[in-house]
C-alpha cells in the first residue's frame, strides 16, 4: 500500500532514450568485447595517471546513442567499471545541462584484483 506524503518529492525512473540491449545481448558485440579486452587488458585512464589496472569494460568512446560506431574497434575503450562509470555519470551530466563536469581522469583508488599495482 502506497502512503501519499505530499512533502516527499516524487522522482520518475530514469528512461532510456535509446533502448541498445538487442545490440548489447548481440553475439557480435559480446565476441567484439571479448577480443577487444584480450588484446587491450588495462585501462587507459588509470594507465594515463600511472596506474595499472585490469580493464573490464569496452567503452564507445562516441556513444551509439550520438552515432558512435558499434564495432569498430577506433570507437572504442578499454576501461575499469570505476573509471567507466566516472565518463558515464559526466556524459549524463552534460546531457542534462549541468554545469558540473566530473573528472573522468580521476585516480582510481580501490579495485578487484590484487594482482596489479595500485596507488
Amino acid at each position: 500500500m502506497k502512503v501519499n506524503r505530499p512533502w516527499v518529492k516524487e522522482y520518475k525512473q530514469q528512461e532510456r532514450t535509446v533502448d541498445n540491449s538487442k545490440f548489447y545481448n548481440s553475439r557480435t558485440w559480446r565476441k567484439t568485447r571479448k577480443l577487444f579486452l584480450e588484446n587491450n587488458p588495462l585501462c587507459i585512464h588509470c594507465e594515463r595517471l600511472g596506474v595499472t589496472t585490469p580493464a573490464n569494460v569496452v567503452d564507445h568512446i562516441i556513444p551509439i546513442s550520438e552515432g558512435g560506431d558499434k564495432l569498430n574497434t577506433k570507437n572504442l575503450q578499454p576501461l575499469c567499471k570505476k573509471c567507466h562509470e566516472k565518463k558515464s555519470a559526466s556524459e549524463s551530466a552534460k546531457k542534462r545541462g549541468m554545469g558540473k563536469k566530473l573528472s573522468v581522469y580521476k585516480r582510481c583508488t580501490s579495485h578487484d584484483s590484487q594482482n596489479f599495482t595500485h596507488e
